[in-house]
């Protein structure tokens, strides 16, 4: 890694304008992580700047995901689960059989043999 960074500025610049996001998103510092963003260096590439810049638009959601726990990854599953049961279940004919198919898979129902 060191070989690569030592044969562009501008790769070398970008890696460390990235590790020192990655480490205040580890610390969840939201400020120190948008005083980086809003302090980056006039070198800096202008893709990697315009895509950087990109986060102060959903600033205010950042921030929340910083202070608080809580987080829809659970939900998103959940989501998707059901998803991939519709496109695997297609012909089902009616929702009824549908949802017991989802209540099955999730454990939230069992078949008495």
């Amino acid at each position: 890694m060191d070989h690569l960074l030592s044969i562009d500025t501008t790769l070398k610049e970008s890696y460390e304008i990235y590790q020192e996001l990655l480490y205040h998103y580890d610390k969840r510092d939201h400020k120190a992580f948008f005083a980086t963003i809003e302090n980056l260096p006039r070198t800096l590439d202008e893709q990697f700047k315009k895509s950087i810049c990109y986060l102060i638009k959903h600033k205010t959601s950042i921030k929340h995901s910083f202070l608080y726990p809580y987080s829809n990854g659970k939900i998103e599953g959940k989501n998707n689960l059901i998803k991939v049961i519709k496109r695997i279940a297609f012909g089902f004919r009616t929702f009824r059989t549908l949802k017991m198919r989802i209540f099955i898979q999730q454990d939230l129902f069992t078949i008495i043999k």
